[in-house]
């Protein structure tokens, strides 16, 4: 279906005429009165009237010194003659509508602008619910905004005081260490993953005859359109209806190949720790089989350490351990001074990453 072009209607505020037309009627055949283009609404189905040949020439202006309405194209006011380049302001559209699953759109009807003007200043403020398009929404107490305002404010508040540090002066009380030898063998392996991730390792071939086809994961097929009717406020007294449709998607299962491989790999078959609070660390001493070499039965070792100083608050308030490289932790001696970001409102709890050395 091609586009077609309707009027808006419009209600007098001055005499009570109903179902004026938005582009015919610029001003009340009862009255005389100018039209409001805030008072436009969406007609009903049987209030509907087409437009022929409708040439498009822009958002109607309103001239902001005599309030008069003009066509989008106007430089002038053909009121007051004021320049629309300067005086002028667009007139503000109605938010377009989707027909429902029954191809009807949205009742809209007569549009009360002075209690909608009255609802959007009480939202400005805090004082009111939203008003969308002349439709009154949700209602939000104000009450319970400014609640929450405020206990945002105080938690704020709380937050920032509870987690706002300080430099302290901190001294070094001792030193401790903890290092772990893990052992791994060279085993062979059996695993299964799929045909083009195969596992980690040497010598990886697949087992064969072992691959099945499984489900894998799914894709998105378009599968058709989901088509819907929608209206849109042109800005100029008329609305289009048109046809507007996306595509419409299906899950379809994807499979491929979930085969069986075969390998070698290094496998942990134990770990062993040792540790102590003093500045010669050493790791278990182990007998290795066949060290270095990639051959089923040999081993190797895997080694890691933590290394950790104890630091005391100059005042004796407190007390905390942090974890540093094994080269500095060789270097930092008992009695040494440093300087870490504390808690104000709980000092036990220090920023081990911002220990500077005192000078």
């Amino acid at each position: 279906m091609s586009e077609k072009t309707y009027e808006m209607l419009w209600d007098c505020q001055y005499c009570g005429t109903t179902k004026l037309l938005g582009k015919t009627h610029r001003f009340c055949p009862n009255c005389g009165a100018a039209q409001d283009p805030r008072s436009r609404y969406y007609p009903s189905e049987e209030d509907k009237v087409a437009v022929e040949d409708h040439t498009f020439v822009g958002v109607d202006v309103t001239c902001s010194v005599c309030n008069t309405l003009n066509n989008g194209d106007s430089h002038f006011c053909q009121n007051c003659g004021a320049s629309l380049d300067e005086n002028g302001e667009a007139v503000t559209k109605l938010e377009s509508q989707t027909a429902n699953a029954m191809g009807q759109f949205e009742e809209m009807g007569s549009r009360d602008i002075v209690k909608e003007e009255f609802n959007a200043e009480m939202q400005r403020i805090g004082a009111a619910p939203k008003a969308k398009n002349g439709l009154a929404q949700k209602a939000m107490n104000w009450r319970v905004i400014a609640f929450l305002v405020v206990a945002i404010v105080i938690c704020g508040g709380i937050a920032f005081f509870m987690l706002r540090t300080e430099a302290q002066t901190v001294v070094v009380t001792g030193h401790s260490w903890e290092r772990t030898v893990t052992l791994e063998e060279y085993v062979p392996f059996t695993a299964r993953s799929w045909r083009d991730s195969p596992p980690s390792g040497y010598n990886i071939d697949l087992r064969p005859g072992s691959c099945t086809r499984e489900q894998r994961g799914t894709r998105q097929v378009q599968d058709g359109e989901t088509c819907n009717m929608v209206r849109s406020d042109n800005g100029d007294g008329t609305f289009s209806e048109r046809r507007v449709c996306s595509p419409r998607y299906r899950s379809e299962p994807v499979y491929d190949d979930m085969c069986t491989w075969e390998g070698e790999r290094y496998e942990v078959v134990d770990s062993y720790t040792t540790s102590g609070n003093n500045l010669q660390p050493f790791y278990q001493s182990l007998n290795v089989e066949c060290e270095g070499v990639q051959r089923i039965g040999c081993e190797q070792q895997i080694f890691d350490g933590r290394y950790i100083i104890h630091l005391q608050a100059a005042d004796e308030s407190a007390t905390y351990d942090c974890a540093v490289s094994e080269g500095e932790w060789a270097t930092i001696a008992d009695g040494d001074n440093f300087t870490m970001q504390v808690r104000v409102m709980d000092n036990s709890a220090g920023d081990c990453g911002s220990l500077e050395p005192v000078q």
